[in-house]
C-alpha cells in the first residue's frame, strides 16, 4: 500500500497531523488552572481534562491500529481528523466542565485513530532501510517536538489569549489538513477489504485498556488501594488473559501473537513502553517543580520548556543519520545513557537549585534522549513487519508508549507523595525520587536496547540486517495458520 500514485504518501501533511496529536497531549496542562477558574471545575473533576484524553486514546489506540488494517488507512485518518477537529471546537466553546471533558474524551478517541495511521502510512509507503529512517526521523522529530512545544504553547496561548486558544488552535490547523488529504491521500481499502476486523478481540482488549487507562487515571487522586483502582486494574488484566487466549483459538486475531516473535517489534515496543514513562514523568515534574518551588507563571514555565523543544528539532537529522549509520540498537543505548544523564541531573534539585545550572541542562539532556526515542524506537518497533500488519505493528508501538506514558506517571506520583493528587505541594524529595525513576526507566532502555536488539547491532539503514517478513507474519494477518519461527 502506497499513500499516493507515486508511491509515497505525503510526509510533511501525515507529519503535521502528528504534530497536532502530540502537541494536543501537552498543551493544556498548563491552562489547566484558568480552566478550573473559569469553568468551575472541582479538584478531582480538573485531573478528567487530561484523563479523559489519556483513556480513549491509550483504550482505542490498539483497535484503531489494526482497524486500518481493515477499513483502509486514509479512510480511518480523514474520519479521525474530522472528528478530532470537531471535538476541539466544542471544547473550545464549552461553558460547563462536563462539557469540556466530552470534548477531551472524543479528542482522545480520534487521535486513537489519527495516530497509529499516521505511522502505519509512513511505514507502508517507504521501503524498510535508508528511506524509512529518513521518513520516520521526520515522524520522530515532529512528535516529540509537539510533545515538548506544547507546554510552550499552552502557557503563551493561555497568558496572552486564552485557555480556549489552546482548544480552538486545532481549528484552522485540522481543516487545512482535512482539505490536503482528501486530494493527496489516495485510498488504500481495496487493498486491504479481504481482511476481517475480530470482533470479540477488539471489545476485550479495547476494555482491558480502558480498565487500565482508567485506574491510573484515579490512583493518584483515589490511592492504589481503593476499591475503584484494585478493581480497575484487576479487571484490566483478566480481560487481557482472555484476550490472549482468544487470540490463539480465532483463525483472524486481532493481534497475531506470532508479531512478538519480531524482536524488533517487542523490544521496540518495551522501550516505547519505558521512554513513554520517562518523557511524561519528567515533563509533569519538571512543570510542577518550575511552578511550585521557583514560582514560574504559567508563561514563564512555557518559556523554559522551550530550549528542550529546540534542542528536539536541532538534534532531529543528527539522530536520523546516526540511525543508518550506526544501526537502532547503538543509538538506542546512547539515547538511554542521555536520559539517564538527565535524570540523574534533576535528582539532584534542591529548594534553592537554580534552573540555569540543574532543570536546563537536565532539560536538554532528556530532550536528545527523547529525540533517539521517538526517532529510532519508530524504526525498530516496524522492522521486518509485512504490510498487512504495518497498521498493527503501528497501534502497538503507540499503545505501549501510551500505557509507559499513563503506568509511570501513576507510580511517579506516588513515589513523589501526592497521594492527593497534583495540587497538593509537592515535597523536594518527592522530585527527587521522581526523577530518580526516571533514571531507572532510562537504564531499563539501555538493557532492553542492548540485549533485544542483538540481532539489529551493526546493522545500518543501507543494508537492512533486520527480520524480512516471514510467511508467517503475513498468514497470521489474513487467517492463515501461522508457522513456528
Amino acid at each position: 500500500m502506497t499513500g499516493n500514485t507515486g508511491g509515497r504518501p505525503p510526509l510533511l501533511l501525515l507529519c503535521a497531523a502528528q504534530f497536532m496529536l502530540a502537541l494536543d497531549f501537552a498543551i493544556v496542562n498548563v491552562a489547566l488552572g484558568d480552566m478550573q477558574r473559569d469553568l468551575g471545575f472541582t479538584d478531582n473533576g480538573l485531573q478528567w481534562v487530561v484523563g479523559a484524553y489519556a483513556l480513549f486514546f491509550g483504550g482505542f489506540l490498539l483497535l484503531g491500529g489494526r482497524a486500518g488494517d481493515v477499513i483502509g488507512r486514509k479512510r480511518l485518518f480523514v474520519s479521525g481528523l474530522s472528528v478530532f477537529t470537531l471535538a476541539s471546537l466544542v471544547g473550545g466553546l464549552a461553558t460547563d466542565p462536563f462539557v469540556l471533558v466530552a470534548a477531551r474524551a472524543l479528542q482522545g478517541l480520534s487521535a486513537a485513530a489519527v495516530s497509529p495511521a499516521v505511522l502505519a502510512l509512513i511505514a507502508a509507503g517507504f521501503p524498510e532501510g535508508k528511506e524509512r529512517v529518513k521518513a520516520m526521523g521526520v515522524f520522530g522529530a515532529v512528535s516529540s517536538a509537539g510533545f515538548s512545544g506544547g507546554v510552550a504553547a499552552g502557557g503563551l496561548l493561555t497568558e496572552y489569549i486564552s485557555w480556549r486558544a489552546v482548544m480552538l488552535v486545532n481549528l484552522p490547523v485540522g481543516i487545512v489538513l482535512l482539505a490536503l488529504a482528501a486530494r493527496r491521500l489516495v485510498a488504500d481499502h481495496h487493498a486491504t477489504r479481504s481482511a476481517r476486523l475480530d470482533l470479540p478481540g477488539a471489545i476485550l482488549v479495547t476494555s482491558a485498556m480502558c480498565a487500565f487507562s482508567y485506574g491510573l487515571t484515579v490512583a493518584s487522586d483515589a490511592g492504589w488501594g481503593s476499591t475503584t483502582v484494585l478493581a480497575s486494574l484487576v479487571g484490566g488484566t483478566v480481560l487481557l488473559i482472555v484476550f490472549l487466549v482468544v487470540q490463539t483459538r480465532v483463525s483472524a486475531p486481532l493481534v497475531p501473537l506470532s508479531i512478538f516473535r519480531n524482536r524488533g517489534v517487542s523490544s521496540g515496543d518495551g522501550i516505547a513502553f519505558l521512554s513513554g514513562g520517562v518523557m511524561s514523568v519528567s515533563t509533569f515534574f519538571i512543570t510542577m517543580y518550575l511552578q511550585q518551588v521557583l514560582g514560574y507563571s504559567a508563561v514563564k514555565t512555557g518559556l523554559a520548556f522551550f530550549p528542550q523543544a529546540f534542542v528536539v528539532f536541532l538534534a532531529s537529522v543528527p539522530v536520523v543519520r546516526l540511525t543508518g549509520k550506526l544501526g537502532a540498537r547503538n543509538v538506542l543505548i546512547g539515547g538511554g545513557l542521555l536520559l539517564v544523564a538527565g535524570s540523574v541531573l534533576l535528582a539532584q534539585v534542591t529548594s534553592g537549585s537554580s534552573y540555569l545550572l540543574v532543570v536546563l541542562p537536565g532539560g536538554v539532556l532528556l530532550g536528545l534522549g527523547v529525540t533517539v526515542m521517538m526517532i529510532t524506537t519508530a524504526v525498530a518497533a516496524t522492522s521486518g513487519v509485512a504490510g498487512p500488519q504495518m497498521g498493527l505493528a503501528s497501534g502497538l508501538y503507540n499503545s505501549s508508549r501510551q500505557l509507559g506514558v499513563g503506568l509511570c506517571l501513576a507510580v511517579g506520583v506516588a513515589l513523589a507523595g501526592m497521594a492527593q493528587g497534583a495540587v497538593r505541594a509537592i515535597p523536594i524529595g518527592g522530585f527527587q525520587a521522581a526523577f530518580w525513576f526516571t533514571a531507572a526507566l532510562s537504564a531499563g532502555i539501555v538493557a532492553v536496547s542492548a540485549i533485544g536488539l542483538r540481532h539489529m547491532a551493526g546493522a545500518s539503514a543501507a543494508g537492512p540486517k533486520v527480520a524480512a517478513p516471514r510467511p508467517a507474519d503475513t498468514g497470521a494477518a489474513t487467517g492463515a495458520p501461522a508457522a513456528a519461527k
